[in-house]
């Protein structure tokens, strides 16, 4: 097998909000992360797991991504992440950046134009249902409780799939377009020489489209994972992120 520099690597992993604040503002920044380059080289780790910097409302810790190509102010600019970039591989250490794209925050400007108009364009980037017998499309349950599908504004009988909190819906990742949107800002942030990602929650990009109700586990709602987790077109969505990317 031939040996890539990641068979062979020490991470350290930095949630910036926790980590060093340089401004006084309560909150970890990028300008903290830089000045402790030297400690974490020291330390012999040559790969920096960064935990989500991305703008969010941060409904989840930063997992909610508003704008997938900017840095959230309380973090610093996209100057900062240059910077941080240049530095790290002055030393030799490589940056990872923690990206979800199983969903985006419902701030992000895809999902306000899906809302406005939930059978246009911008409705295929989610997943949108219409409810069963007055009720939600199934009786799946969300990670964060309750059901996993919000009723759309405006309309008595739509629903979107949030299988974390409802400020997370669900990407639809069986849109050819959504996919290369992702792909596409993934090579942004490659271009700016970052060295890879780690993905969060990939394995439920792919749901099983039939969304049949899951298996009732002692509550009121039932389990997505069979349908949602490990889903039927999950490798060949990587393969391609793989190639294309």
């Amino acid at each position: 097998m031939e040996k890539k520099w990641w068979h062979k690597t020490v991470g350290y992993q930095i949630y910036p909000k926790s980590f060093q604040d340089t401004n006084g503002d309560g909150i970890g920044d990028l300008k903290g992360v830089i000045r402790h380059l030297d400690k974490i080289e020291k330390l012999g780790a040559n790969v920096i797991w960064l935990c989500p910097v991305f703008a969010s409302p941060m409904v989840d810790n930063g997992y909610d991504i508003s704008d997938y190509m900017d840095i959230d102010p309380s973090f610093g600019t996209m100057e900062d992440m240059k910077e941080l970039i240049e530095e790290a591989k002055k030393r030799g250490i490589r940056i990872l950046m923690d990206l979800v794209v199983n969903h985006s925050s419902d701030r992000h400007a895809w999902f306000q134009a899906a809302l406005k108009d939930p059978f246009g364009k911008y409705g295929k980037y989610y997943v949108f249902r219409e409810g069963k017998d007055g009720k939600e499309p199934n009786n799946w349950r969300s990670i964060f409780g309750g059901s996993a599908w919000e009723k759309v504004p405006g309309y008595d009988n739509l629903y979107y799939l949030h299988i974390f909190t409802k400020e997370q819906p669900d990407l639809n990742w069986e849109n050819e377009k959504v996919r290369q949107e992702v792909y596409d800002m993934m090579k942004f942030w490659c271009e700016k020489g970052i060295d890879g990602f780690r993905m969060d929650v990939i394995s439920m990009i792919s749901k099983d489209q039939r969304f049949p109700d899951g298996e009732m586990n002692n509550g009121l709602y039932g389990d997505f994972g069979p349908y949602s987790v490990h889903g039927p077109r999950v490798h060949e969505f990587l393969q391609e992120m793989n190639h294309e990317v």
